[in-house]
């Protein structure tokens, strides 16, 4: 997970309790606290009453987000008294980033609790949470199969002592965290460890996560990799291996990373979500979609050769399936994990559509 730029953390009163600049070491200012948090809590108060007249519920009526340009955008988390607001580059934006958030808030509480409940308005006694913020950003997860990627100007960072020196040399933005601390002779848990504080140190970034359930859509230059290496493999610039490419030309915007290693049963899925990982991470072969499943019609000689299990799942699919709920919606309406419910799709076949969101 990348850094973001600003946190603030604020009363729903209205004042800033805390504040902190991750970029302070760039020369990037925070915005003006008491402004900043003025017009958080105005907008997500007005948010939250017009939605109320709109007939929603006060936990779908506030504000998630506010969109400060094409390139930056504010997160907005609430758990009363508090509002959480970190400002973020989009592209940042996943599930980490939630969690950082949602965790930064957790930790806040936790630890200011009784301060919160008999609250004089000195802001004085939660500064020394900035000692909290990396603590709980090297909680975020790291999986073994992301690769390190070394950012422009790392060169630059000479504090580094000799063991972090020693494992640069080893990022080659190819190998994943798993295969350096092979190469290191280090327990892998000890290597994420390294890498998070680099990750802090903004010397490296990491490439995407993929989970089970993810589907991915082909871009223009992953049919012109496949294309060109068919017809010359000695020109293609990319290091680009057989398995790498069986596995590119299956991927449809259909089939999940679970679907896709019941495939190629020659590759753990751990190694299949290295191989996407990294390519989704390089932005201009892959990307990720979310899939709406609408069934038109199931017919009979499609259910007569269903198992009981499958066709009780595809009677209550025809009811959901709609077009307007994503794979994940459906999974949590009918607590059934996405990739049986996307079996029983792929078994229904041509008589069901799907929208598709692309994930930015």
């Amino acid at each position: 997970m990348n850094k973001p730029y600003f946190l603030y953390i604020i009363h729903n009163s209205g004042a800033c309790l805390f504040s902190h600049n991750f970029k302070e070491d760039l020369g990037i200012e925070l915005f003006q606290k008491d402004l900043f948090s003025s017009f958080i809590t105005a907008i997500s108060t007005f948010s939250s009453e017009l939605n109320q007249k709109l007939g929603y519920s006060k936990k779908y009526g506030r504000l998630p987000s506010i969109p400060l340009n094409i390139s930056f955008e504010i997160m907005i988390f609430y758990k009363d008294p508090l509002i959480g607001a970190l400002v973020v580059e989009k592209n940042d934006i996943d599930d980490d980033m939630k969690n950082f958030l949602n965790e930064l808030l957790n930790e806040f509480l936790i630890i200011y609790e009784n301060n919160l409940q008999c609250w004089d308005g000195s802001v004085d006694i939660f500064e020394v949470f900035k000692n909290e913020i990396k603590r709980i950003y090297n909680k975020m997860e790291i999986l073994s199969y992301q690769i390190p990627i070394l950012l422009e100007g790392y060169e630059n960072k000479s504090f580094l002592s000799e063991i972090y020196t020693h494992i640069i040399k080893e990022i080659n933005n190819q190998q994943n965290i798993k295969e350096i601390s092979q190469r290191m002779g280090k327990p892998v848990d000890e290597i994420k460890t390294m890498i998070s504080n680099l990750l802090w140190l903004e010397i490296i970034t990491l490439s995407e996560k993929v989970s089970d359930d993810d589907i991915f859509e082909p871009k223009k230059d992953l049919f012109y990799l496949i294309r060109s290496n068919e017809m010359n493999p000695n020109k293609v610039d990319l290091k680009v291996t057989e398995s790498d490419l069986k596995l590119l030309g299956a991927i449809d915007g259909f089939k999940t990373i679970y679907a896709l290693s019941e495939e190629f049963s020659g590759l753990s899925i751990h190694e299949i979500k290295k191989i996407i990982s990294n390519y989704l991470s390089k932005g201009s072969y892959i990307e990720k979609v979310e899939l709406y499943p609408r069934i038109i019609r199931i017919s009979d000689d499609i259910l007569n050769k269903m198992t009981t299990e499958t066709l009780a799942l595809a009677y209550s699919l025809e009811n959901i399936c709609d077009g307007e709920l994503s794979l994940a919606d459906i999974s949590k309406k009918v607590g059934i994990p996405i990739r049986e419910i996307k079996k029983t799709l792929d078994i229904l076949g041509k008589h069901v559509i799907y929208k598709k969101k692309y994930i930015t």
